[in-house]
Parts: C-alpha cells; sequence; structure tokens
C-alpha cells in the first residue's frame, strides 16, 4: 500500500493492533477487537471479527427503523512504513485482504444479515 506521509508502497499492517468496524457510518463502543499475528492464529481472529460482525447485527437489527447495509469499512491505524515515516492516529487504512480474506468477510456478512433480517446493498463492496 501507498505510504500517505512519502508516497512509495511501503506501507504494511502492523504485527498487532486494533480493528475497527464501521457499517453505515456507525460505530458501537464495542465494535473493536485486537490483533496479534505474533501470538495469534487467523483463525482466531477471524472468529474474534465474526463475533463483532454478530454484536453488530444484533444491535443493528434491533432498531425500528433500519436501512439496508450500504457500507462496511474495517479498517486500523495500526498500519507502518518501511521508511519509519509517522503516520498520523487519525489514518485508517482497511484490513481487508491484509488481515481478512474478502470472501470470508462477504460469507460472513451473508450469514449475519440472513440470521438478523437485515438487507445488505453494498454500494462499493467492502473495504
Amino acid at each position: 500500500m501507498y505510504c500517505p506521509v512519502c508516497f512509495n508502497d511501503t506501507l504494511g499492517l502492523s504485527r498487532s493492533g486494533v480493528v475497527h468496524l464501521i457499517i453505515n457510518g456507525k460505530q458501537m463502543d464495542a465494535g473493536r477487537f485486537l490483533f496479534n499475528l505474533d501470538d495469534s492464529r487467523r483463525e482466531d481472529i477471524y472468529k474474534d471479527f465474526t463475533k463483532k460482525i454478530e454484536d453488530f447485527f444484533k444491535w443493528y437489527g434491533g432498531f425500528g427503523n433500519k436501512e439496508p447495509i450500504t457500507n462496511v469499512f474495517i479498517c486500523s491505524s495500526d498500519f507502518r512504513c518501511d521508511h519509519s515515516c509517522k503516520i498520523p492516529l487519525s489514518n485508517k487504512f482497511s484490513i481487508v485482504g491484509n488481515l481478512l480474506e474478502r470472501r470470508d468477510v462477504m460469507k460472513t456478512l451473508g450469514e449475519m444479515a440472513e440470521k438478523y433480517d437485515l438487507k445488505i446493498e453494498l454500494q462499493d463492496g467492502v473495504s
């Protein structure tokens, strides 16, 4: 990925950090989970993701006037540049394709939408 500071293709996911789930611009206080690539298997990270998605869909499914899910942003500010650039903490980048596989994310979204009777009409896919 390209570093927003030096503009080189040197940006990569850190070995550990926090993943944020932002769906339709909404984020639960508990809508984040930790990852550590040194201590956790990818399956464990996927389980954490699935639990947080289910928590969110359960919460969102309880709304009286819910809109279809059009935007899913699964992101982290825990990225590092190979050139040691100082990346502002306000910058968040998608972890889909880095930490979670797109097909697994789409499968989980579909299963949870069906379980909690929600419609998914993604505008730009998952990022």
